[in-house]
């Protein structure tokens, strides 16, 4: 160590002793030899080197290829390396500093003698060997006498082949550049590069000039550039790179730039006390990584106009079979199995006002706050509001004068027997005994559903109203906030700022991945498509309107909104698909979350009607949502996970409370004391199935917050998406079984839509799990999940799932719409809740 460190100061000191004259020493040198140069402050070399006039060793408009080593200088007085060519001077320093190493070898590419050319123009002044030739200035400011060790020689790979990969090597000090142009009408190529080796390394794509960018520093700053381990590919357009394009391979010192910082360790402290001596270290492994480079073709325009109108046709033909159907339902035969058997409301008198016949009979009016139905807060469009009249206490003059069964184009009419006194029969054998909070023992969907039609389609509108609101609002600022990403990455060519699939990522225009966003067409045409289901069925009811007394309430607000959910969906995905990252990764799942929620709310609403949760109370917890998932995703951690993991336990169990007493549940001292004693009381559960159902529920909630504590993933908003996924498709589940056990049967098209649905969550589940790509880790560690198109050359598995969950979602929101048909004959004083 002190022989080492005399050295060091002897050299330092010699270094900077005063300079003396400079003898210049000029050589005419030999390709493919070593040559050796001893060197210090007095001497200078010009080495002049020409390339072999033909044979074997032709130059073949190839560059040079200039290898040097040295054994000695430091950063302040290193070794100066000039190489002066027709192309342009360049100069180099050894050794030099590479992220926190000092390097004494380098080896760069020099440019090709026609990137000088413009245009291709060859000038008069010189010959064919003149214009190859160049020459290597060596120089020093050191004082202390050292080695310079130089050699040429011409690139082992240099033009590259299209449609056959080749294999290349680089190392730390090595890059590796090689070459390509395009072919006779090639408008653009696609760029592969595949490596076994870990090694961490970056891809940089140039254009055809001088200099060549071989170092690290300097490569952020030209071109279009990524990080890469064992795979990277890009799309080259002729039109950005119209002489061809350099690839240059370059490798880390470190693994950093590719897998990110190492965790800190915070044991340190104790693992030295323990072992009380430095555990002895290895040298790292040599910093060299081979490549396998292939240029192959991209897609034509034809192709790009045959996979978007595939996609459109397919999705079109959703909106044929629907038409079909509507017309098909004017065949009589076809119609008895499809059109609901319902029992519409009765003509009114023929001397009745015009009021009457708008409003109905005449009640009285009466303020907020009324204890007529179990809603505890009320926010309907005005103050006052007419009571409905109740569905157990009809005239039976009325019921006389007015058939409840009447033939039309969508009834099938049958004989009814019940009477007003055998409802009245029926509702009181369901008040005949109470629970907790003045509940029935047998709730029936008449008893919570004593609010006027016209409150309840108001507050299912406002769900539709509040979503165009929030989707403006959100919807813009995405719009714009993408474009900016889009600009940045177009203007600065780093590639790692977005997540795609470089194996399958299709450019159109100044889009650099159009694929996925054109993918999510089906979102848009069948959420439309929805909507306008609904848009007929409510048409159809308002000019046939049915009986208050039969079926489960319409809630067509809360319906379209699911449809328009859908739509925004689409918008939301596509924006985000333009440059996926970790900054804009909610764009993607905000409004799936909406639509979870909507789900579950919408099955809720068909049995409470006049509990059900309101829309703003509804959007302004997904709002929450949403910002705990900013959260965990931007600043998650272990404290973060604890936390989340506690709210949400409480939260569930908080909510299976409310559920369970029928939303009369409150976190007061009242509520808490109340419940405390039903529970204490140890008898049998008034509402089991309601029980069942909850316990289930929070045991898989309890299941995926555990698992989210333990396994921490940095993707929370997926672990989110799949907590409201989940508890959405159980209370699906759920609320079919509760039919089926009650004697409910859904009509045959429901169970066709159900089968539809199950048929395409399966694949859409298999294929969103496969991923194509992973915006929660680095760039390069991304790409490990990339892999080649699977449909037609132009969709991976990501684009499958976007088309498969859109009929997947299309067909369950269809499922929700009509699974309910069947009780539209049924008084609702014998429809249960549950």
């Amino acid at each position: 160590m002190v022989t080492l460190c005399a050295r060091v100061v002897f050299l330092w000191m010699g270094c900077v002793f005063a300079s003396q004259p400079v003898t210049v020493v000029q050589l005419q040198l030999a390709y493919n030899e070593v040559h050796t140069l001893l060197l210090n402050h007095t001497v200078e070399y010009i080495l002049e080197f020409t390339p072999p006039a033909g044979g074997v060793g032709s130059y073949d408009n190839m560059p040079s290829l200039v290898w040097l080593h040295s054994d000695g200088g430091d950063i302040a007085h290193p070794v100066l390396v000039t190489a002066r060519q027709r192309a342009g001077a360049v100069t180099w320093q050894l050794p030099y500093e590479l992220q926190a190493r000092l390097l004494f070898e380098l080896e760069r590419t020099l440019c090709p003698d026609d990137t000088a050319d413009a245009g291709g123009a060859t000038s008069d002044c010189e010959g064919e060997k003149a214009r190859s030739a160049f020459s290597v200035h060596v120089s020093t400011a050191c004082v202390a006498p050292l080695h310079v060790t130089v050699r040429v020689s011409r690139p082992a790979v240099w033009r590259l082949p299209f449609g056959d990969p080749v294999s290349v090597y680089a190392t730390e000090s090595e890059p590796r550049v090689s070459y390509y142009a395009f072919d006779g009408e090639q408008r653009s190529v696609r760029l592969v590069v595949s490596s076994e080796s870990e090694a961490c390394a970056m891809l940089s794509v140039q254009n055809y000039s001088c200099p060549i960018v071989q170092t690290l520093t300097d490569v952020e700053t030209v071109g279009q550039r990524l990080t890469m381990i064992h795979s990277g590919a890009v799309q080259i357009m002729r039109s950005e790179f119209p002489r061809g394009f350099f690839v240059v391979a370059l490798v880390f010192p470190t693994d950093e730039s590719c897998r990110g910082a190492e965790p800190h360790d915070d044991d340190w402290l104790w693992g030295d006390a323990m072992l009380r001596s430095e555990v002895p270290r290895t040298a790292p492994p040599p910093r060299k990584k081979d490549f396998a480079i292939a240029i192959g073709a991209a897609l034509t325009r034809e192709q790009y106009a045959v996979a978007s109108v595939v996609t459109l046709v397919v999705f079109l033909c959703f909106y044929v079979l629907f038409g079909a159907l509507v017309l098909a339902q004017r065949w009589p035969p076809f119609a008895r199995h499809v059109l609901p058997r319902a029992v519409l409301a009765p003509q009114p008198e023929p001397d009745a006002s015009a009021a009457e016949q708008a409003t109905g009979p005449a009640s009285p009016r009466r303020r907020r706050g009324s204890n007529d139905t179990y809603d505890s807060c009320d926010d309907s469009n005005s103050d006052e509001e007419y009571d409905a009249v109740p569905t157990n206490q009809s005239s039976p003059s009325n019921q006389a004068a007015s058939p409840p069964w009447r033939n039309g184009d969508l009834v099938d009419a049958r004989p009814d027997s019940s009477t007003a006194a055998d409802g009245q029969e029926v509702q009181s054998q369901h008040n005949g005994s109470q629970g907790p909070f003045g509940l029935p023992a047998a709730p029936c969907v008449a008893e919570l559903a004593r609010r006027p039609p016209r409150t309840l389609r108001a507050r299912s509108d406002r769900y539709l109203h509040t979503l165009y609101t929030v989707a403006v609002f959100y919807a813009l600022p995405v719009v714009q906030f993408v474009i900016a990403f889009q600009i940045f990455l177009n203007v600065s060519g780093s590639l790692d700022y977005c997540y795609y699939n470089f194996l399958c990522a299709h450019r159109a225009g100044a889009l650099s991945d159009f694929n996925h966003v054109i993918s999510n067409l089906g979102y848009l045409l069948l959420g439309a498509l929805f909507m306008l289901q609904v848009r007929r069925r409510r048409m159809r009811r308002k000019r046939q309107p049915r009986h208050l007394e039969y079926g489960i309430p319409a809630h067509y607000g809360l319906l379209s909104a699911l449809g328009a959910g859908m739509m925004v969906v689409a918008v939301l995905s596509a924006s985000y698909h333009v440059c996926p990252n970790r900054l804009n990764f909610q764009f993607d799942t905000a409004f799936m979350y909406v639509l979870a929620a909507l789900i579950m709310v919408k099955i809720y609403q068909a049995r409470h009607p006049d509990i059900n949760a309101r829309a703003h109370a509804s959007f302004a917890v997904l709002a929450v949502i949403i910002a705990t998932v900013v959260w965990g995703v931007l600043g998650g951690g272990r404290a973060f996970w604890g936390v989340f993991t506690a709210a949400h336990v409480f939260t569930f169990l908080l909510l299976s409370l409310h559920i369970y007493y029928f939303g009369q549940f409150r976190l007061e001292k009242s509520s808490l004391v109340l419940a405390a004693s039903e529970l204490r009381k140890g008898a049998r559960p008034m509402y089991r199935a309601r029980l069942i159902m909850l316990i289930v529920g929070n045991a898989l909630n309890w299941m995926l917050a555990a698992y989210g504590l333990l396994q921490q993933s940095g993707d929370f908003a997926g672990h989110m998406l799949v907590v409201l996924l989940g508890n959405a498709l159980l209370y699906m589940l759920f609320y079919l079984g509760m039919k089926l056990a009650h004697g409910e049967r859904l009509r045959w098209y429901a169970w066709a839509l159900l089968a539809g649905a199950a048929a395409a969550w399966l694949p859409a589940l298999y294929f969103f799990l496969s991923g194509s790509s992973d915006w929660s880790t680095t760039p390069a560690l991304s790409r490990h999940r990339n892999h080649d198109c699977k449909v037609m050359q132009f969709y991976d598995s990501h684009d499958l799932w976007h088309m498969l969950s859109a009929v997947a979602l299309y067909l369950s929101f269809s499922a929700l719409l009509t699974w309910d048909d069947g009780l539209s004959a049924v008084k609702r004083t014998d429809i249960p809740v549950f």
